[in-house]
């Protein structure tokens, strides 16, 4: 029964918040889904989180970032170990600290909004075209998010749409439950 509400109500709030942005807009999903996750987590106010590009980036705490940090951030994760095993056999740390600096918010800061953009570079475990694809994309999607976010009305929805989420009682899940289960539930919005 919770699974068809959340279903029903995530379909809503998808096409309540289409009306903010361009067909087949990039960051739409993500925007939904970090959304979300923020009202449950911080239950912080929407507009500050999606507008505070350090949540998504983190710049100078992943430039800081010392060799062993790096290379035990690719060592713990077996799959990125695959994807980059010869960057690791030759201890490049160069092309390493690049990639990493790109995968370490997706990954280890497991921020929801670039989950939700490279969902499926994560699921089929394609960690170089998420390094390709990250600034290009993570632009469009902003880019897009302050398009939306001037026209009238945005903010108030996607907050009302998040105080409804929390009405659903969502919020007694643990956050990795929840994200698991909201990972589940997008795909069949």
């Amino acid at each position: 029964m919770e699974d068809k509400i959340l279903i029903d109500y995530l379909k809503q709030a998808k096409k309540i918040l289409s009306d903010f942005f361009p067909a087949e807009a990039t960051a739409l999903l993500p925007v939904l889904f970090a959304s979300l996750i923020w009202a449950l987590k911080e239950r912080a106010e929407v507009r500050k989180k999606v507008l505070d590009l350090k949540v998504w980036l983190e710049p100078g705490m992943i430039e800081n970032k010392p060799d062993d940090f790096i290379l035990n951030f690719y060592k713990s994760r077996p799959e990125l170990l695959v994807a980059y095993e010869e960057e690791m056999k030759k201890s490049d740390l160069k092309a390493l600290r690049s990639a990493f600096k790109r995968l370490y918010p997706v990954i280890g800061l497991e921020d929801p909004f670039l989950q939700a953009l490279f969902a499926a570079e994560l699921e089929n475990h394609d960690y170089r075209r998420l390094t390709a694809e990250f600034s290009s994309r993570l632009e469009k999607a902003i880019s897009e998010i302050r398009a939306a976010g001037n026209r009238p009305g945005f903010w108030k929805e996607l907050e009302r749409l998040c105080g409804g989420f929390l009405q659903l009682g969502w919020a007694l899940l643990s956050e990795d439950e929840v994200r698991r289960k909201l990972k589940q539930l997008f795909s069949q919005v």
